[in-house]
């Protein structure tokens, strides 16, 4: 909290669900350190906002462009309000994306719409590839539901920019540690898990490849 400090504004209400400051940090740290100019967020609310300010106080020199996933229409709605109240949505979109059944997904459980999902990230970054993507939806901590977001990474693999970055958030829980193995085996990224990360696991696309492919 004491680093998230030097990203001022209007309180913001921090609930169960939110990724956790440390979490939050890890994620600024690889947008300063690294230059991450196109920045994909499965999963929208204070983070979006904080990252909305930390982009917009500190951007990198050819500008950037930010898409926030979001299932919950209202959620969305508060998020993207929030974002006008401070000043910091024009290169931040809001892509609604309700949650369907996925070929991907186990029986019973559903991700984002995968067609409004591509035509909304297509609209918000350009065309341009993902160097930073972020995992903290769709929701997974009903019983039954452990694996919910799993398909991020087969289904984004391939927009995925040489050298970016794949963070998962709430690494603690089986249903995630056992997406992680899965990633792990199927696209031969090594994720990174440390506790003063605040429940989130960080891998690097590495410089030389193109998308991670999936088997």
């Amino acid at each position: 909290m004491y680093a998230l400090a030097a990203l001022p504004g209007p309180y913001l209400p921090w609930s169960a669900g939110a990724m956790r400051p440390a979490g939050l940090v890890t994620v600024c740290n690889d947008i300063v350190l690294n230059g991450r100019r196109r920045i994909v967020e499965l999963g929208s609310g204070v983070s979006t906002v904080l990252l909305a300010r930390l982009l917009t106080q500190r951007p990198p020199p050819d500008g950037f462009l930010m898409a926030a996933v979001e299932h919950d229409a209202h959620w969305a709605g508060w998020v993207g309000e929030q974002l006008d109240r401070e000043g910091t949505r024009s290169n931040v979109t809001i892509v609604q994306a309700p949650l369907m059944p996925h070929p991907r997904t186990e029986p019973g459980l559903r991700w984002y719409d995968e067609a409004a999902l591509t035509d909304g990230l297509r609209e918000a970054l350009r065309g341009d590839p993902i160097d930073l993507l972020v995992v903290d939806g769709p929701p997974a901590y009903a019983a039954g539901h452990g694996l919910a977001r799993y398909p991020a990474l087969p289904v984004l693999a391939d927009r995925l920019a040489p050298g970016g970055t794949v963070v998962l958030d709430d690494v603690e829980r089986p249903g995630e540690q056992e997406i992680l193995r899965r990633w792990e085996a199927e696209t031969g990224l090594g994720f990174e898990r440390r506790a003063e990360r605040g429940g989130v696991a960080v891998a690097r696309v590495p410089a030389d490849c193109s998308g991670t492919g999936h088997g």
